[in-house]
């Protein structure tokens, strides 16, 4: 999937619609800085998903958006198409079948976002999907800045997993585990909350079972007096009642569904999660499918190369023996050829020998008479120049004389002027140095200050630096610790808020206390004082010892007195809201005096349980009649023994235990636990978790305050440093100022010196000159007349020499033009004798030159025989391999289409499991806007009833309340008691009245009866059940959940170590070659889990340690960056890779080894590269110029080579 175009529009400086196309192989990006070269890798990081504006180099998304200059208008929308090509069908098996994949993105300034590929609206989620484990990305190696470079380096052991885990593939896996953990959490939220609703279920259904026997017979007198009381009224309020009652169970079933549906989409997910784990190792397997296509392919490509070479070569090897054959011929017959003419050429040689022979004999006579004449010419030529030489000699040396002679003049004249000088000079240089020595001073002495304050300033950076570490741990310490405190703040808050909510909604009640306390008493009857748990607080670990003593007495309501109770029980009766125990804290017996333990009786830990409770004094009464004869054991063994030596004394009391086991008065023993809490534990758990909130958010406050003090701490440590640095690096400057002065200084200082030596010197020099020149100009006079005399007598004997010279040079001239003559014949003859030789010498020469090659010719066809006869075998042999090779095609196309059926297959089911979870998601939201509609529905509901209630009582003079909810309109028969008649609704009022006393005495007689209690038993116990179904898909939605997390982290684990292994041997490798030598790997830390272990690089440069990397210098560390980078890289090659000037700080020798890599790893990918170093440009194979003409607008230009 190598890039094949981008278009930008709008997108920062391209304002313009502007289309790149990018080759395979290598492209530069160059232009002047700030022309918007680095725009064009912000625009293919922000097409790929890019959701963070900084990355971007931006503050907000809309920024990418042109904003305007002085000459354009700012545009409305951004817009980046990019454009793959998938010829090799790299893509995810939905994109297999198209040669180009198009990935589009667009941003409007009102913020909306839109993403397409091939043109069909799509999701980020798609697109970052569509490029998984490829290594592109917005954050995978495919796209390297200068910063990734020396973020690579610096970046913590931990935070440099991520390029590795990228080049291993396992980012997808990373991302699904962490949905997996989300979607495991959330299931494990719900068991909990299931848990929690089945525990107070189940202690519901036990107390509606007591009641649900009476059940039947209750609705059955209720309906007759119903019918009895009620007429049209009656009806209307059945009516409400009913609708109250279903809207009241539609809530509840509407709550179960609702938890129902979050468990079922949670298995929902889970399985779609599998099913997607399964399609994406199909994904991988049909890839490798198609890569091994692709290879055989192209190894029958290969063979039927080899085949047709072989074929072309033995047809040239038939041509060569034909041409060589027709070469043996001609130079047999030019060998004959060059025999004969040989043989001509010798015969004319020995004619020419006799011609020389004549010619020599003859020139060796006068020659003889020639040079007795030239050595007579020689004797009077030397002697003349012998007297010339000597005229001329001292002619020259009068010259030189006289010439010397003014030279001394003249040098005498310039010593002394040079000398006048140098005494001048001597006095003001003298006075110079002497001005210089306290300036020199002074200097050293500032210096050595400088630097004593420069070491003094170092000294405090290096403990700066030491504390700023310690500082840097302890706010990653203090930022762990406030971590971990807002998350248990945050568990035990999403708890609290559960029990207040259960304790809120009376969850805990059975229905008639639930009913009592949820449903307001009217604002003149009885005044309910709260639940007797509500009035008792224990001690800790006590909680279950009074639970088990109570028992269902805790949801006992308090009340002011037994007046208030009757109301109460009146209240009751007349709505059908249950049964309900009352304790009047006025009238309420107390015992006569609390139990203690008798002397002698009793064992370690034995007390009264009245004592470990603590109560309010209105209430006292109350708890001590029910607690005061109870006593508490340490355990069950303790409290059976407790309630002998009690029954010993003829008094038996009741015994508890903190763990909640109970022998009663009468020897009864119960113990264990259900399931849950009890009120006293729950009540005590709120408590507990309130306190607990308390404590964390003061240990929040207080890690908050700490934290932020250590920030301070470090933000002055980190400024404290910079100013301390800025400060070193002023007295560096200072320092390097005064030390170039002063050696400014020491320089003129010596320089002056050397300057006043010279003088001293040349004053000297000049006065033993000028005595010099005088004493030569004196000894030159005599030696120039003495030369003048010599001369005159030699010009005489010159002139006799030269006349008989002349006799001498006739005669010789005479006897020169016969030399002549006879040497023209000779050189003549030899030139003659010489061409003859030469052509005799040739034709011997190509005789043996022909001889020679026709052996050659004759072995070169021999050879050619050979090689015909072993491309023949070569190419039956490439055949054979093609024909095998093709069969495998064919067998592992046939696996391909299947798999390919395997993968639609998967991903039809796929697209069922996301609809159906989509439908279960519309359904939940469904759920709850109706159970907005149905809670306002019962208020209007409840409403109602109260109006009607008033109405009825006006009419009646009775409260509607005592009367039951369901009435038949007029005419509706009425049944009455056992065996009574039927009898019309138009009885008159009295024996109405009559018989709805009967009915209510015999409904009196019947005792505490709640009317819905077997329907409310039949709905719990389907609920029950409901829950507890619910409750094992929701473990089973763990378990699976948990297995695939299993799943990845394995598959996890091997493909980093596999990958890890590869990248540290490609490392091993390229370090060394591009530091020619030294050494370096990459380690995981060690005790730590392959999945979270960081990762750390150690290095050795030619001749140094090995080293972790930290302590490297910048050139050593970018470059060990950089062979990391190709390392990995050589790994998983990304399908492309855009490198934005990582150049910039490599030397030209790194740079070439940098261009090296690039340039054979572009066999593999395709580059990108943003640069301005020149070798990069002309390593390029096309070049992109940005430029910014018009301000704020760039501009594409593009060279191919």
């Amino acid at each position: 999937m190598k890039i094949k175009k981008l278009i930008v529009h709008g997108f920062k400086s391209f304002v313009d619609r502007t289309t790149l196309n990018f080759p395979a192989g290598t492209s530069g990006v160059i232009g002047p800085n700030g022309c918007g070269k680095s725009n064009i890798v912000d625009a293919i990081r922000w097409v790929l998903g890019e959701q963070n504006a900084r990355h971007l180099r931006g503050k907000l998304m809309e920024d990418v958006i042109f904003n305007g200059s002085d000459a354009r208008k700012p545009l409305g929308m951004a817009e980046v198409v990019l454009t793959f090509s998938n010829d090799q069908g790299q893509a995810p098996a939905s994109f297999a079948n198209f040669t180009e994949i198009e990935v589009a993105r667009r941003l409007y300034r009102s913020g909306e976002s839109e993403y397409y590929i091939n043109k069909v609206p799509s999701r980020l989620r798609d697109i970052v999907d569509l490029f998984a484990d490829t290594g592109i990305g917005t954050r995978a190696y495919s796209i390297i800045e200068q910063g990734q470079v020396g973020w690579l380096i610096n970046a913590k052991p931990e935070e440099r997993r991520a390029i590795f885990e990228e080049a291993a593939g396992i980012s997808k896996f990373k991302h699904k585990k962490e949905a997996a953990l989300r979607r495991l959490e959330a299931a494990k939220e719900n068991l909990t909350r299931v848990n929690d609703i089945i525990s107070e279920v189940k202690r519901q259904l036990n107390s509606l079972n007591r009641q649900a026997k009476k059940a039947e017979r209750y609705k059955a007198l209720k309906e007759e007096l119903t019918a009895a009381d009620l007429k049209l009224a009656a009806m209307e309020y059945r009516r409400l009642a009913a609708e109250i009652s279903e809207t009241t169970k539609k809530l509840n079933a509407i709550k179960d569904n609702e938890a129902a549906l979050g468990a079922e989409l949670s298995a929902k997910d889970a399985m779609t999660e599998d099913v997607r784990s399964k399609r994406s190792a199909l994904e991988a397997q049909y890839r490798s499918i198609k890569d091994a296509i692709y290879e055989l392919e192209k190894e029958i490509q290969n063979a039927e190369r080899a085949n047709e070479l072989a074929r072309l070569r033995i047809s040239e090897i038939k041509r060569t023996e034909e041409r060589v054959s027709r070469d043996i011929e001609e130079l047999d017959c030019a060998r004959q050829n060059a025999l004969i003419e040989q043989e001509a050429l010798q015969k004319a040689l020995t004619e020419i020998a006799a011609l020389i022979a004549r010619d020599a004999a003859r020139l060796t006579e006068v020659s003889a008479r020639l040079e007795a004449l030239t050595n007579a010419h020689k004797a009077k030529e030397e002697e003349r120049r012998t007297k010339a030489a000597d005229i001329l000699k001292n002619a020259s040396r009068i010259s030189e004389i006289r010439h010397a002679i003014q030279a001394q003049i003249k040098d005498e004249e310039y010593s002394r002027i040079k000398e006048t000088k140098a005494i001048t000079e001597l006095d003001a240089l003298s006075r110079t140095v002497a001005s210089k020595e306290e300036p020199l001073s002074r200097l050293k002495q500032e210096l050595a200050s400088t630097l004593s304050r420069k070491e003094n300033i170092e000294a405090e950076v290096a403990g700066l630096r030491g504390s700023l570490d310690g500082l840097e741990k302890t706010v990653a310490g203090g930022e762990r610790a406030l971590n971990a405190l807002k998350d248990d703040f945050s568990k035990s808050q999403a708890r609290l808020t559960t029990l207040e909510e259960m304790e809120k909604n009376f969850e805990s009640l059975a229905s008639g206390p639930k009913a009592m306390m949820q449903n307001a008493p009217p604002p003149d009857g009885f005044r309910l004082m709260g639940l007797l748990a509500d009035a008792i607080e224990t001690n800790r670990g006590f909680e279950k010892a009074v639970e088990a003593a109570l028992g269902d007495k805790l949801q006992y309501i308090l009340v002011e007195s037994h007046n208030e109770g009757m109301e109460a029980i009146e209240y009751l009766k007349l709505t059908g809201a249950g049964r309900v125990s009352f304790a009047p804290v006025r009238e309420t017996r107390q015992l006569s005096a609390p139990v203690t333990v008798p002397a002698g009786i009793g064992f370690d830990g034995a007390k009264e349980l009245i004592t470990e409770v603590r109560v309010r004094d209105e209430f006292r009464n109350v708890v001590n009649s029910l607690l005061g004869d109870v006593l508490v054991a340490e355990d069950l063994s303790g409290a059976i023994a407790l309630w002998r030596q009690w029954g010993a004394n003829g008094v038996y009391k009741t015994v508890v235990t903190p763990d909640g086991d109970v022998i009663a008065a009468n020897g009864i023993i119960t113990g264990g636990w259900g399931a849950g809490e009890g009120l006293l534990q729950k009540k005590t758990e709120i408590k507990n978790i309130r306190a607990s909130c308390a404590g964390i958010e003061g240990r929040t406050l207080s890690a908050e305050a700490e934290l932020n003090s250590s920030r301070q701490s470090l933000a002055a440590a980190k400024s404290l440093l910079e100013e301390k640095k800025e400060r070193l690096h002023a007295a560096e400057i200072e320092s390097l100022n005064i030390d170039a002065g002063l050696k400014t200084l020491t320089d003129e200082a010596l320089r002056l010196t050397n300057l006043k030596t010279s003088a001293q010197t040349e004053i000297r020099d000049a006065a033993a000159r000028i005595a010099e020149c005088h004493s030569k100009k004196a000894s030159l006079s005599v030696e120039r007349d003495a030369l003048e005399k010599e001369v005159t007598l030699l010009e005489d004997g010159m002139n006799a020499v030269t006349k008989a010279i002349s006799v001498i040079d006739n005669q010789k001239d005479a006897l020169l033009a016969t030399v002549t003559e006879i040497k023209v014949a000779l050189a003549s003859s030899g030139i003659s004798e010489g061409a003859i030789k030469r052509q005799i010498s040739e034709k011997t020469a190509f005789m043996e030159e022909s001889t020679v090659k026709t052996a050659v010719k004759k072995a070169e066809m021999e050879a050619g025989l050979d090689e015909s006869a072993a491309k023949a075998i070569e190419a039956a042999e490439n055949k054979t391999r093609a024909e095998e090779l093709l069969h495998q095609v064919e067998a592992i196309k046939i696996d391909e289409i299947k798999l390919s059926e395997t993968l639609a297959l998967i991903s039809t089911d796929m697209a069922g499991m996301e609809n159906s979870a989509k439908e279960l998601k519309a359904r939940h939201s469904e759920m709850q806007e109706l159970k907005g509609e149905l809670s306002i529905e019962l208020k209007e509901n409840e409403l109602s009833i109260a109006n009607l209630k008033d109405r009825i009582t006006e009419k009646y003079g009775r409260d509607i309340a005592q009367y039951s909810a369901e009435a038949d309109g007029a005419g509706q028969e009425v049944r009455f008691a056992e065996g009574a008649e039927h009898h019309n609704v138009e009885l008159d009022i009295e024996t109405v009245e009559s018989q709805t006393r009967e009915l209510r005495e015999k409904i009196i007689a019947l005792g505490e009866v709640s009317l819905s209690a077997l329907e409310e038993y039949n709905d719990l116990d389907k609920r029950h059940q409901f829950l507890v179904d619910q409750q094992t898909d929701l473990n089973k939605s763990v378990e699976s959940l948990m297995n695939a997390i299993t799943r990845i982290n394995r598959t996890s684990r091997e493909k980093f170590m596999i990958a890890f292994d590869e990248i540290n041997a490609k490392f091993k490798d390229t370090f060394p070659r591009f530091f020619r030598g030294g050494k370096a790997e990459v380690r995981l830390a060690e005790e730590v889990d392959v999945l979270d272990a960081g990762i750390e690089i150690v290095a050795q440069p030619p001749g140094k340690k090995l080293q972790n990397i930290t302590l490297l210098s910048g050139g050593e560390k970018a470059l060990t960056a950089t062979a990391l980078i190709f390392a990995i890289f050589l790994t998983k090659p990304s399908p492309f890779c855009i490198l934005d000037e990582v150049d910039a700080p490599l030397d030209d020798a790194n740079i070439d080894r940098f261009n090296m890599f690039v340039k054979d790893m572009s066999q593999l990918s395709q580059f990108i590269l943003i640069t301005h170093n020149k070798k990069t440009m002309e390593m390029t194979d096309s070049l992109y110029g940005v430029t910014m003409e018009e301000p704020g607008v760039s501009k594409m230009l593009s060279v191919s080579f």
